[in-house]
């Protein structure tokens, strides 16, 4: 049996309120950028206040613009990136301070025993964070970064000479399509070939840990990776590092036995994750459960992909993802 999981904004906002989609946070990117003493540009209003757009459309070379021009608007691109991560860090820190739901560690147990993968389309770190606290060895050691990040991301620690790793551990496989950020790379819109590097980040309840601490201040020169949701993504495909996580999320959705996507709810403006479900599909009649508060998500996902068979056992209700993870054990593999 193969679960694959999509995670979207409403699987962080589950786990806590305070957590922020992206509507909220393009009102907070959208006023800080407003404060800039050298404006923001009209053509960005014609978008609406949609900050994945806005940064779809600054962080490409305009050929209509002059190039100072355009070397603004990527310098604007990196500063909404940077708001996105300071916001999401404050909503993080505030969560973690928090004892997490009752059903966060249950779930990532089951990820754990059953090597699922799963795909995210989140920043936050709030899984990582769950996954360290857990004793999933014989010596009570928690889930490392080291194994659910894919094998081709560096440790940030490792950029001082000291070798890093972690005892082999056989769990689940957490790809962050977006980008996230703990994720650091040079920033610039050539990085084919560039190493992405990780920072480690505490356990649940935990302060800021002195390995997290050390390791921000490593990484002081590099930029936070975070891919915007939009289908023009081809500066950051160049990367074939970033191009390689899709591909594992792809081939992991094909051999899929069972799909579940949590809180994300198939947004229009999101084409290439559109088109990347419809090439990525599993067998026909494999099952996809829609754990969701809204309904009429599962129709977009009906009109999408007709060829699985797509369930609303876990759609509405005051908290549909604590009664998936109730039941999640015990859903046979076999219903269609």
């Amino acid at each position: 049996m193969k679960d694959a999981f999509i995670l979207g904004a409403g699987f962080s906002k589950a786990i806590n309120p305070q957590m922020p989609t992206m509507a909220e946070l393009s009102s907070e990117a959208i006023a800080e950028l407003k404060k800039s003493p050298f404006g923001v540009p009209e053509t960005l209003y014609a978008l609406g206040e949609n900050v994945e757009l806005w940064m779809s459309y600054l962080s490409q070379s305009q050929p209509w613009l002059r190039e100072n021009d355009n070397m603004y608007n990527l310098s604007l691109s990196g500063r909404i990136r940077q708001i996105i991560k300071e916001c999401i860090e404050e909503s993080t820190s505030a969560a973690v301070s928090t004892s997490a739901p009752e059903w966060l560690n249950p779930l990532v147990m089951q990820w754990h025993r059953g090597s699922a993968t799963i795909i995210t389309l989140n920043y936050d770190t709030l899984v990582e964070r769950a996954s360290t606290t857990l004793s999933v060895s014989d010596n009570r050691e928690g889930i490392s970064l080291e194994h659910i990040y894919p094998p081709h991301f560096s440790d940030i620690r490792s950029r001082t000479g000291s070798p890093w790793s972690s005892n082999p551990l056989n769990t689940f496989t957490y790809l962050k399509l977006h980008g996230s950020i703990n994720w650091h790379y040079s920033g610039r819109e050539d990085f084919y070939g560039e190493t992405i590097y990780y920072s480690p980040v505490s356990s649940w309840g935990e302060d800021l840990s002195v390995i997290e601490r050390d390791s921000r201040e490593q990484s002081n020169d590099k930029d936070t990776l975070i891919i915007p949701p939009v289908s023009e993504k081809t500066t950051y495909f160049n990367n074939e590092t970033v191009r390689s996580l899709w591909q594992q999320a792809s081939s992991a959705l094909e051999a899929a036995t069972r799909v579940f996507v949590i809180g994300y709810s198939l947004p229009i403006s999101d084409l290439g994750m559109r088109f990347f479900l419809q090439h990525a599909q599993p067998i026909e009649g494999t099952p996809m459960y829609i754990i969701d508060k809204a309904p009429d998500v599962v129709t977009r996902y009906r009109e999408l992909l007709p060829k699985l068979s797509i369930r609303n056992d876990f759609v509405e209700g005051n908290n549909p993802v604590a009664d998936f993870v109730k039941q999640y054990p015990a859903i046979p593999n076999n219903q269609g």
